[in-house]
């Protein structure tokens, strides 16, 4: 009973927030290198759709040999002025493709005072080469969704 529960908010949510629900996934990789971002400049949008979010881009490279999955981490302190009932959403690109699971997270803050929030993805299996990080946001109904402090941090091979 508890697993239907489960499945039925799981549904609900990906519903509310336009989601798609996937299955738990396992995966696992070498890592032995990183690459990483640090911004502290504030900053807003008001985008509708998604758009970069400053700062928050990285270019990384995968090692010879076999291709390989990354794990891409963001840290930041968000904010989304709360004039109505919006709601607003961050996403991983690599190499321009959309990360999941998913397409988009939704972010929350009950007022404009900020709280920090973390995202982790598990790449898609990655060829040996170079390739970009971009995080990026947006909010359904256009009001000011701001970040301070915030790290973007991906570990390879």
């Amino acid at each position: 009973m508890r697993t239907r529960v489960f499945i039925s908010s799981a549904a609900a949510a990906a519903a509310l927030f336009g989601t798609q629900v996937f299955a738990a996934t396992q995966k696992s990789a070498p890592i032995s290198k990183f690459s990483g971002v640090d911004e502290i400049v504030f900053t807003c949008t008001t985008s509708k759709t998604f758009v970069n979010i400053p700062g928050l881009s990285r270019s990384f490279t995968v090692g010879a040999g076999a291709a390989e999955e990354a794990v891409v981490m963001l840290q930041a302190s968000f904010s989304l002025s709360r004039d109505g009932a919006d709601t607003a959403f961050v996403r991983l690109l690599v190499d321009n493709v959309i990360q999941g699971p998913g397409d988009q997270v939704p972010v929350q803050s009950l007022d404009d005072t900020g709280s920090t929030h973390g995202f982790n993805w598990q790449t898609r299996t990655l060829s040996p080469g170079s390739h970009t990080v971009r995080a990026q946001w947006r909010t359904d109904l256009g009001s000011s969704f701001c970040a301070d402090a915030r790290s973007l941090i991906v570990l390879h091979k």
